[in-house]
């Protein structure tokens, strides 16, 4: 068994994977219920990012029980979650537009593959250049973080225009804790009981996640109205029922 976990810090590893899971699809299901043209690639950037998690999960079973670092299925993480969460994005940008009277722009999808591809094409020129260590990680992680704050950012956008503040506030801790992690991964040597704040942190951002984005589901899986439509608007009376000033005699 590998020194630096124990089996159940291993399989503690996958609850945070499983709430990621849970929050991307009823992310993902929200964008279809809206009928989002081309909208099943939320669903595809939602499987990327279950995926990713997936990925690191089973690196760190593997390395616990056996002692072998398997080391590119670790570094798939950050591969397949940020071209993930930009889909996802994406999707979530387009309900947004509908839900305000809109439509996304018909490139909107491909424009955004397109960047994807750019990322990747930049991320393998860095591989190939032996004076850069890594030189995958930086476009890769880059990528995962602007994806990853960007959808964040449109998630509370729709809580605060229905007045959620509950729902905008559990985004925000899911955010939160991801910024939490960044000094902690710094530190080193780390030990068993830092592994484990690690993953409680983990743990409770991915639930706040998942949540928040079951909870927006459900208040918007239909049009639903904006907060200033549902009030009540001053009545217009016909012309000729209005009141005419009298000439004076």
């Amino acid at each position: 068994m590998h020194s630096d976990f124990t089996l159940g810090l291993a399989l503690y590893d996958f609850l945070p994977v499983l709430l990621t899971g849970v929050a991307v699809w009823y992310l993902a299901r929200l964008v279809m219920a809206h009928g989002v043209p081309n909208g099943g690639l939320a669903f595809a950037g939602a499987g990327l990012v279950f995926a990713a998690g997936m990925s690191k999960a089973m690196w760190k079973l593997n390395v616990t029980l056996t002692g072998q670092d398997v080391t590119w299925l670790a570094n798939l993480l950050f591969p397949l979650m940020a071209p993930g969460f930009v889909l996802i994005g994406v999707g979530i940008w387009a309900v947004e537009r509908q839900l305000r009277g809109k439509q996304a722009p018909s490139w909107i999808w491909a424009a955004s593959v397109a960047a994807i591809v750019a990322v990747y094409v930049l991320a393998f020129v860095r591989i190939v250049d032996p004076q850069i260590e890594r030189g995958w990680f930086m476009p890769m992680m880059g990528m995962a973080s602007v994806g990853n704050i960007g959808l964040t950012v449109l998630l509370i956008v729709l809580s605060l225009r229905y007045s959620k503040w509950g729902l905008a506030i559990l985004f925000v801790l899911n955010l939160a804790m991801v910024f939490a992690l960044i000094p902690i991964a710094q530190i080193e040597p780390k030990t068993i009981s830092l592994h484990w704040i690690e993953q409680t942190i983990t743990s409770g951002g991915a639930a706040a996640f998942a949540l928040a984005s079951f909870l927006l589901f459900r208040l918007l899986r239909t049009d639903v109205p904006l907060q200033a439509d549902l009030l009540p608007q001053p009545s217009v009376l016909p012309a000729e029922l209005s009141v005419q000033p009298k000439a004076g005699r």
